[in-house]
């Protein structure tokens, strides 16, 4: 009889544990450098019409792949712009599945500071639009671009954040 509460209480432990990674980040680590950010290289046109905001999001040192920062703007209506800065360089990347906008219907990508995985699921608001051609990338970061990894339909009930 003891091993039955003993059971639940580790099956609930595992439930939530699934409950709060969603995506398998895990499954893609990366090194956390802990070094002072790198000032932001501004070398192509996007960068030098947006330094304000890549200066500022990229102090805050790395949120993404170990030593990266992901920035963001907004491009109008539920839609921003994400670039990536490597905080030991400074060199800005300008992958184009994120650098050219990206729809928020869904929320916006995923991605963890120990992981070099990113989820994106760039579908315009599905309360307006439906969910027709919704889709969820799933990309590794490899230290210069993203790889896409797999693609799946976004599904009303797939987790939103």
């Amino acid at each position: 009889m003891k091993a039955v509460p003993i059971l639940t209480f580790l099956l609930s432990i595992c439930v939530v544990a699934v409950a709060t990674d969603e995506f398998p980040f895990r499954e893609h680590p990366a090194r956390v450098f802990h070094g002072k950010p790198a000032i932001p290289r501004l070398e192509t046109a996007i960068a030098r019409q947006h330094k304000t905001a890549i200066r500022n999001g990229a102090k805050h040192g790395p949120n993404f792949a170990g030593h990266y920062t992901v920035v963001d703007w907004g491009c109008g209506t539920s839609c921003a712009v994400f670039i990536i800065v490597d905080d030991r360089s400074g060199r800005i990347y300008e992958p184009p599945d994120i650098s050219r906008g990206v729809d928020l219907g869904v929320g916006g990508p995923e991605y963890r500071r120990d992981s070099t995985l990113m989820v994106v699921a760039s579908c315009p608001d599905p309360r307006v639009y439906g969910y027709k051609d919704c889709e969820r990338k799933f990309y590794n970061w490899d230290g210069s671009r993203l790889v896409l990894l797999k693609t799946e339909p976004v599904m009303p009930s797939s987790p939103a954040r």
